[in-house]
């Protein structure tokens, strides 16, 4: 083996080995011909432990961002605005999304606008459920009611077409007698007459009426009430049937099962209601409510009278019986002493009542006969018979006019 020459062995690199320093210091100690040799050729064949890792931004996951911002601040090799670069990054380099996109969002926050909206749409929607019903409510009623009134026109008709039956000539002339014989005061012969019309026309309408009331004033009570209920079953002058009834009732005498004036009213109120433009039940009921001292409401139902009578008839009923009723609850020193019993019947009425009030029966009884001669009967006896008048039946000055 041979020796080495020492001077080569002098020649050799004796590197001495320290520890490297962190990436702070740029110093790296050699010795000997390394020591000549660039610091760049150093730092590319050894890397620093101190050197933090560079990562590639488009891989790197963005933890936090106050992180990341500090760290594209440390980053000076990279431009700001990556809108900039030349060369964009692709698809695939694209960014991953960071973890605050990946955060989930919080509770939405309860909003009073929002409320109401909702609240609105809903109230809407159930109104116009609610009229959608109601217009098929009012639908269906006008649908009924329609119904309603066709069966009661084609009722009406029906009635109109049996009254309108033709009759014969003498007919009409036997009930025009008739009826002046019970206008006359003549009741028996004209209820012979309208019995014997009615069981030959039965047809016409209102004759079973002027039967039972014929038979009333002939004093034929059973057959009057028989007559009348008849009337009212064939759907015939139900009001003034009701209201005849009413007058039989009075004629009953107290004791029985009742009171008569009770049962009295209860039919007149329910003439009335078969028929609201019949005069008739009104003045009867003021009548009977007089006798039994309801004085207020006799007037209530007197001037409804007079609202529903026709032009000329029953007139003069209402008229009279208000003056009447007016002058008998005045004290004697107030009763007026010029009233002109030529004026009217109601001022001749007045004036017979005022003279009897003050004890002159001989005036009265002379203005009653002057009454009688110039109205009609009918009428003559209806007010005669007033309840102011009747008190003073007893007095045998005036006792023929009863």
């Amino acid at each position: 083996m041979t020796e080495q020459n020492p001077s080569n062995e002098e020649k050799k690199i004796k590197i001495k080995p320290r520890n490297l320093k962190t990436a702070s210091s740029d110093e790296d100690v050699v010795e000997g011909e390394e020591a000549a040799k660039p610091a760049s050729k150093l730092a590319s064949r050894v890397q620093p432990t101190g050197m933090p890792f560079e990562a590639r931004a488009q891989s790197r996951p963005r933890a936090v961002v106050g992180e990341s911002e500090s760290f594209e601040k440390q980053r000076g090799d990279e431009p700001e605005n990556e809108s900039t670069s030349p060369n964009p990054p692709s698809a695939d380099d694209a960014p991953e999304p960071s973890v605050k996109s990946v955060i989930p969002t919080a509770k939405p926050v309860f909003r009073l606008g929002s409320w109401i909206r909702r609240s609105l749409r809903r109230h809407v929607k159930v109104q116009r459920a609610l009229a959608v019903f109601a217009g098929v409510l009012v639908l269906v009623a006008w649908m009924f009611y329609s119904l309603g009134g066709a069966i009661r026109q084609s009722q009406m008709i029906a009635e109109i077409v049996r009254q309108g039956v033709d009759i014969p000539a003498e007919f009409q002339a036997q009930l025009d007698a008739a009826l002046k014989s019970l206008r006359d005061g003549d009741a028996e012969k004209a209820l012979g007459q309208l019995i014997v019309l009615e069981r030959e026309n039965s047809s016409v309408s209102s004759l079973t009426y002027l039967v039972a009331l014929a038979a009333m004033q002939s004093g034929d009570s059973d057959k009057a009430l028989t007559k009348a209920n008849e009337s009212i079953a064939k759907k015939e002058r139900i009001s003034d049937s009701l209201a005849l009834k009413a007058v039989l009732e009075t004629q009953k005498r107290a004791g029985g099962f009742g009171d008569p004036r009770v049962r009295a009213e209860a039919l007149l109120r329910q003439a009335m209601l078969a028929d609201e433009a019949n005069s008739s039940p009104c003045i009867e009921l003021a009548t009977l409510l007089r006798y039994r001292g309801r004085h207020e409401e006799a007037k209530q139902f007197l001037e409804a009278a007079r609202s529903r009578l026709n032009p000329v008839d029953s007139h003069a009923v209402v008229d009279t019986s208000l003056a009447l009723l007016n002058l008998q609850f005045l004290p004697d020193g107030e009763l007026p002493a010029d009233i002109n019993p030529d004026k009217d019947v109601a001022s001749l009425f007045s004036a017979a009542y005022v003279a009897m009030r003050k004890g002159d029966f001989t005036r009265a009884a002379d203005l009653l006969r002057t009454g009688r001669e110039r109205f009609p009967s009918d009428l003559y006896y209806y007010l005669v018979n007033d309840p102011a008048m009747r008190k003073f039946v007893s007095r045998p000055e005036v006792a023929e006019f009863y």
